[in-house]
């Protein structure tokens, strides 16, 4: 017996709310970051020529975003997006950062929200989705990096999805949702991983340790905001901080 491995991919179109960036007055863009790595540096202006060069910064501080939007419920992971639905259609891609975790979907057409059910309650329910007869959703299942709805719409309905990103964002270089201080501290990584390249291991061990460390206050920032949002109440006496 073999396997037939899916050959046709699954394509939504997720289209993001309107973007407020925050306001960045020393690094603004991905080539402001760019800088403040050189600057650390002291080795001159980064080429593509040069060691590191400027494609290896921009991975690191990508990598560096990334590992950042990892955090345990990073506050600004967040996204918003819509999609129209086509009647009939139960299946649909995620978005292809989406990180996995929490995800809250509304149904804007009906307005309503829908519930997300685990992959079990799903299939309890629906054993075959493929046999139900089209109508106004009511709930929805993820399922690995597609998102199930059921019954399946009866028209182009809008879904508006929340969810936690990986970081690793449809424009790579897009550092606007973070605020600066998480900026200056993805330099820090990229210095560090710069100055592995270059086997000085002194400075990049510092380096490193100043991104753990500011890894670590934002963790710390971002459970004070999270308390604060809660009245400060703790949600049980096991909670983490």
């Amino acid at each position: 017996m073999a396997l037939v491995v899916a050959s046709a991919a699954l394509d939504t179109a997720w289209t993001e709310f309107g973007v407020v960036s925050f306001t960045c007055g020393t690094l603004p863009t991905v080539s402001t970051c760019i800088t403040e790595v050189e600057g650390k540096l002291k080795r001159g202006t980064l080429s593509t020529t040069t060691t590191p060069t400027t494609t290896q910064v921009l991975a690191w501080l990508i990598r560096a975003k990334e590992e950042l939007a990892e955090v345990r419920q990073f506050t600004w992971r967040r996204r918003y997006v819509t999609a129209t639905l086509t009647a009939g259609t139960f299946r649909y891609s995620l978005p292809p950062d989406y990180g996995g975790g929490y995800a809250k979907l509304r149904d804007m057409t009906n307005d309503r929200v829908i519930k997300l059910l685990s992959a079990h309650q799903f299939d309890l329910l629906y054993p075959d989705i493929s046999e139900e007869a089209n109508g106004q959703i009511i709930v929805a299942v993820i399922k690995n990096l597609e998102l199930w709805v059921a019954p399946p719409p009866d028209g182009a309905d809008v879904l508006e999805l929340e969810y936690e990103r990986t970081g690793d964002d449809i424009t790579a270089t897009d550092f606007s949702w973070l605020p600066e201080i998480e900026r200056f501290r993805c330099c820090d990584f990229a210095t560090a991983e710069s100055f592995n390249s270059l086997h000085d291991y002194d400075k990049a061990q510092f380096f490193y340790n100043r991104w753990e460390k500011g890894l670590g206050k934002a963790i710390r920032a971002d459970g004070k905001r999270r308390w604060s949002q809660m009245g400060y109440r703790a949600r049980s006496i096991f909670q983490a901080g």
